[in-house]
């Protein structure tokens, strides 16, 4: 497909963004293996002129997905892996921060997940810290954890 029309180019950039989201690095990388870098960018043009491909929703939709179960800096880690500029990373993991509580966050993930921690402290801040959530909260969160354990009508 290296000698597509740039209607072939743009009819699969649109296929496969009806499949799913992407982040613009990821489709620029899909069609440069079908298309030259001219017509990619081209398409790349069309397809964020028509409102199709934007890296800010892919990136809120993306945070929203996993923020209850990943902490900021796992979502930082994986935005930034999938190409999402670093500004609009930092932009959406603000708004999703001014928005949840990570502690309480954390500490449901300890409530769901009872077997990851067995109820020992450095296990589950373990379990907490692998998940992105930073050190700080992660404690808070193992304390709120045991004050629901102890009330759980509370």
């Amino acid at each position: 497909m290296k000698d597509a029309s740039p209607d072939q180019v743009f009819l699969y950039a649109v296929r496969l963004l009806g499949a799913r989201a992407y982040p613009e690095a990821a489709l620029r990388q899909k069609l440069a293996r079908k298309a030259p870098l001219e017509l990619v960018e081209a398409v790349i043009q069309r397809v964020k002129g028509l409102g199709y491909l934007d890296d800010r929703q892919y990136a809120e939709g993306y945070a929203r997905l996993y923020a209850g179960r990943w902490g900021a800096a796992k979502l930082r880690r994986a935005l930034l892996e999938k190409g999402v500029p670093r500004e609009i990373v930092e932009e959406v993991l603000t708004a999703l921060a001014a928005e949840q509580d990570p502690v309480a966050e954390g500490a449901a993930l300890l409530l769901r997940y009872p077997g990851r921690h067995r109820d020992e402290k450095p296990r589950a801040i373990r379990f907490l810290l692998n998940r992105g959530y930073a050190f700080t909260h992660a404690l808070a969160a193992w304390e709120l954890y045991h004050e629901q354990a102890e009330n759980p009508e509370g």
